[in-house]
């Protein structure tokens, strides 16, 4: 598939949204520098963070539904730490993650969500030892779950997931969330009807509270939505959220 930026910049957008409907405060592009010289070490498309008894709670008392697929469970009462990508290929992290210093990597990434001390990275440490296993189960041909490890001392789960379309090379092999599902999710949480009011008066789209990408997606959903479109196709939805991008 053709390397499009703006396609890749929708699917971290829509990826991103998903994860906010969840209850997760989220960093995109996050960027790991080298020490030396210019450049990067690595990326990851997305860091998220989802305190353990967090709760959306409407004005007339209803909560917000989050997905089961998603949300560890409530007896776990554990802050959920995610590294994220979001790919199309293929059901995978980035190169440099799977080489033999990847856990140096993921030790940067799991600091960078300030749940465990410095010195539970020191040899022997909670910190180093999650890393090591987290590089492991990435590194396997085959994932039966989300790669995960928790830290039970510090009352927390830290989970490597990536977004991609079931078509993607390992989408068989390797469990993952799939990108229709984060569209259908998003779609039934983002009617105009139910179980929020409109976000915005069609007659002024200008006066929209979303803003960049973000608002390209609500605006693209409040379509189908329009015409009647209820169980429309991934490819369909990004070719119409790109249909808006005007440079």
């Amino acid at each position: 598939m053709k390397h499009d930026a703006r396609r890749a910049h929708v699917l971290e957008s829509l990826a991103e949204l998903y994860l906010r409907l969840n209850g997760y405060f989220s960093i995109r592009n996050y960027l790991q520098h080298r020490v030396a010289g210019f450049g990067l070490e690595t990326e990851s498309d997305l860091l998220a963070i989802r305190m353990a008894y967090q709760v959306e709670v409407l004005e007339d008392g209803r909560h917000q539904p989050h997905d089961s697929t998603l949300i560890l469970p409530p007896e776990t009462a554990a802050i959920d730490c995610i590294i994220a990508e979001v790919k199309e290929p293929s059901v995978e992290f980035n190169a440099p993650i799977g080489r033999p210093d990847g856990s140096r990597l993921i030790e940067a990434l799991l600091r960078m969500f300030g749940i465990l001390p410095q010195n539970a990275f020191d040899d022997g440490g909670a910190g180093r030892q999650v890393a090591a296993d987290l590089h492991s189960l990435v590194n396997n041909h085959s994932w039966p779950e989300i790669p995960m490890r928790d830290s039970i001392e510090h009352r927390a789960s830290f989970r490597m997931l990536v977004f991609a379309p079931q078509t993607a090379r390992h989408a068989n092999e390797r469990k993952h969330i799939d990108l229709q599902h984060v569209l259908d999710f998003v779609r039934s949480r983002m009617r105009p009807d139910e179980p929020c009011a409109r976000y915005r008066d069609a007659a002024f789209p200008s006066a929209s509270p979303w803003r960049g990408c973000t608002q390209l997606i609500v605006e693209a959903l409040d379509d189908f939505h329009v015409h009647g479109q209820v169980d429309f196709r991934f490819d369909d939805f990004i070719t119409a959220v790109l249909s808006r991008w005007h440079t």
